[in-house]
């Protein structure tokens, strides 16, 4: 009984998985870079999981839809 609940909940988690990366395919190369670069002009400079983090919610703000 326990693997088959693992089992679903691995599935749902790859179908959650699989209902996120449109959106992320969204965001243009453009964009991609420009976060990359103002990651970069942030000081002090950021330790790689800030960076990652950083880049993360500057493509969520760029991607965000507006009402």
């Amino acid at each position: 009984m326990k693997r088959n609940l693992a089992i679903i909940a691995g599935l749902v988690a790859m179908a959650a998985m699989l209902n996120v990366t449109p959106g992320l395919a969204a965001v243009s190369q453009k964009v991609r870079n420009a976060c990359e670069r103002q990651a970069e002009l942030v000081t002090p400079a950021l330790r790689a999981s800030e960076k990652e983090a950083y880049i993360a919610n500057c493509l969520a703000n760029a991607t965000a839809t507006r009402r």
